[in-house]
């Protein structure tokens, strides 16, 4: 192995540790200064830039993922709106990975995969233990869900419908792509698929500790619900059934909010 390459190998480790750190830094960022936040999400930035040499696209992409999602965290709390919290760090992964290794190789995490007969099963089981368990978490700790309320439009009913659809559809759309499109990707690319889905989920929950379900019961739903949408991912070699049972619970999530 000549010098260029050992100098590559030591960018390339160094980027993956460098995007792991940013990804527990994303997971305690509830906790965390803004400029905590700020820093970290710049140094990611800056490493799917410079610094991850041989990697495949897929570490560019999910560095510049955790670092636009840092820096969107850090913003000011009324900035923080749904979809721009997703939707601003993919659009700047995409430029970043765009400029090192072309467009197409960012989209490839949005491979479909496959929804035939041995996939919808999977996918019914998971809509259906999703939806109950997002109803015992209301029913039975009765969390303070005002913030969330709040969030919705004042629409008739067939406004709400379609905002219900609308909501379900790209949220779970944005989430799959990050997190079994590109996060899951990544990290199979240099670690067991049962390790890395196990990761994977763990940074899902992490994600939702101000979501629905929120905090650390929350954590730990989302955290198995991503463990199952891992797996269904990896099934189907791709994320469509995947987005499809993810719209399930989300649609829940929407109705909840909605009568409760």
């Amino acid at each position: 192995m000549g010098q260029n390459d050992t100098q590559s190998l030591m960018a390339t480790w160094l980027g993956t540790v460098i995007v792991f750190v940013g990804l527990i830094v994303f997971a305690l960022r509830p906790f965390l200064p803004h400029e905590v936040l700020l820093t970290v999400g710049a140094v990611l930035i800056a490493n799917a830039c410079f610094l991850i040499a041989r990697t495949q696209h897929l570490g560019i992409a999910t560095s510049g993922l955790a670092g636009g999602m840092l820096l969107y965290a850090a913003l000011p709390i009324q900035l923080f709106v749904w979809p721009a919290y997703f939707v601003v760090p993919i659009i700047l992964a995409g430029l970043v990975t765009g400029l090192r290794t072309g467009r197409a190789s960012f989209l490839s995490g949005g491979t479909m995969g496959s929804l035939g007969s041995r996939e919808w099963p999977c996918v019914a089981i998971i809509a259906i233990v999703a939806g109950l368990a997002l109803v015992a978490w209301v029913w039975f700790l009765n969390p303070d869900l005002n913030r969330l309320r709040a969030m919705l439009p004042e629409w008739p009913v067939l406004g709400l419908i379609a905002a219900g659809v609308t909501f379900s559809v790209v949220n779970a759309i944005l989430e799959e792509f990050i997190w079994r499109g590109i996060f899951l990707r990544w990290f199979m690319t240099f670690m067991p698929t049962a390790f890395a889905v196990f990761v994977q989920a763990l940074s899902f929950g992490a994600a939702h500790y101000l979501g629905f379900p929120s905090g650390f019961v929350g954590v730990g739903l989302a955290a198995i619900y991503g463990l199952m949408l891992g797996m269904l991912a990896v099934r189907a070699n791709g994320i469509l059934a995947a987005i499809v049972a993810h719209i399930a619970a989300d649609a829940v999530i929407f109705t909840i909010l909605a009568i409760a």
